[in-house]
């Protein structure tokens, strides 16, 4: 694990507790729940090799907790879980990985000075196009980890405005060498006015100076915004800006960006679109843009829910201006309790992504499946098949890859 990372989140959450002691004493509420979680899972393809299929019965253990903590000047959650992975067949040895996602708040002066930190700990596809951590437990993967500290002011402006000002460190390290590790230094000021009950402008600009292991880099964000609510469970929102970014090769570049949106509730459903242009962590390269196009339609059931979407992102270099990556989704899945406490879950996935080499598949199709039963006491039992198939045409099944895997798992909560 990142140790600037930890000793960073250590620090707040040590000050936090010894100074604000006498009042967290008085009037706290606090909630540990442990947990553990053994699985036994099959794979027909353990190292998605091309050519060769290769086996593998793998033993997971699970131990850990929640943890809740709130008082007048300090709230804390933490979610942690120890993973062991055991390969029966010896294709590799045993490893153990960790899952961490932490976030607390210390309340310095009240309604005014405030600090935030967290800290994540997962394991992470190296491909930011190509999520493969739903079919593989380490192909093309690292662990991650990304701790922050943030000191910020809040001021009130009359009863509708409000600012946020502030200055936030990221530290992001990667396991693998091949990670691009990367810390942050980022000033802000965030506004928000409430001109109307359901309309309300926001506006910001931002300050990040960043340097990763390969490469440094400053950039400048402006932008301008609104939300409007027209209806219960329906609002339309916005935000435009620009961004300017300068490397320490001397080169710079100025992009738009854009985060804007529509939810509309309808008598049957709630229909959502949506694009934008972020700025995504990418554990290969120092900086990239990416371009979202969403849309979803969902529904829920009085004993389930359902849900279709597609989507179409475009992965920009932002030093060079060259598309690297594109990928459109299309999905379908859905949840039904067959009877009390057996739920039945199904999806399928359609992808499509720009190739980097010739040998490259552009087409994976996903289908899953699962139940999971839950007694009483916290306890649960689930079985779940996945199968994912790589193909150079959609037709085309004579040079295809396939995976299949079947998850048996039972899981404790105390």
């Amino acid at each position: 694990m990142g140790k600037t990372c930890q000793l960073f989140i250590l620090i707040l959450f040590s000050w936090g507790c010894v100074t604000l002691f006498p009042v967290i004493s008085e009037a706290a509420e606090f909630e540990i729940k442990p947990r553990i979680a053994v699985s036994g899972e099959y794979t027909d393809r353990v190292d998605e090799a091309a050519t060769i299929k290769q086996e593998e019965y793998i033993t997971r253990v699970l131990p850990g907790f929640s943890l809740k903590y709130h008082a007048p000047r300090l709230d804390l959650n933490s979610s942690y879980n120890f993973d062991y992975r055991h390969y029966a067949k010896g294709t590799r040895g045993d490893e153990y990985t960790h899952n961490l996602n932490a976030s607390t708040n210390i309340v310095v002066i009240e309604n005014l000075f405030f600090i935030e930190g967290g800290d994540t700990y997962k394991r992470v596809s190296l491909d930011v196009a190509r999520d493969n951590t739903n079919e593989s437990l380490f192909v093309n993967q690292s662990d991650q980890n990304i701790g922050t500290v943030s000191p910020n002011f809040v001021f009130r402006v009359g009863n509708n405005s409000s600012i946020k000002t502030g200055y936030r460190y990221t530290n992001t390290w990667y396991k693998e060498p091949s990670g691009v590790d990367k810390r942050e230094h980022y000033a802000f000021v965030d506004a928000s006015h409430e001109v109307l009950e359901k309309f309300s402008l926001t506006w910001g600009y931002s300050f990040s100076d960043t340097d990763t292991s390969i490469q440094q880099y400053k950039r400048h964000n402006a932008y301008g915004g609104f939300r409007y609510e027209y209806a219960e469970k329906s609002f339309l929102f916005g935000q435009a800006g620009n961004s300017w970014q300068s490397f320490n090769n001397h080169s710079s570049v100025s992009n738009l960006y854009w985060n804007a949106g529509l939810t509309h509730g309808l008598s049957f459903a709630t229909v959502t679109l949506e694009t934008k242009v972020q700025y995504t962590e990418d554990p290969l390269r120092s900086s990239i843009k990416e371009t979202i196009y969403t849309g979803r339609l969902a529904r829920n059931f009085a004993r389930g829910s359902v849900e279709i979407s597609s989507g179409y992102s475009e992965f920009e270099i932002l030093e060079t201006g060259v598309t690297d990556r594109k990928r459109i989704t299309v999905a379908a899945s859905g949840k039904y309790e067959l009877v009390d406490s057996l739920v039945l879950a199904v999806g399928v996935l359609g992808e499509h992504f720009t190739r980097t080499t010739a040998t490259d598949y552009p087409y994976r199709l996903t289908g899953n499946t699962g139940l999971t039963y839950s007694f009483n006491n916290d306890l649960s039992l689930s079985l779940n098949y996945s199968h994912i198939t790589y193909r150079y045409n959609i037709p085309d099944t004579s040079s295809s890859k396939d995976i299949n895997r079947v998850i048996l798992e039972v899981a404790k909560s105390f």
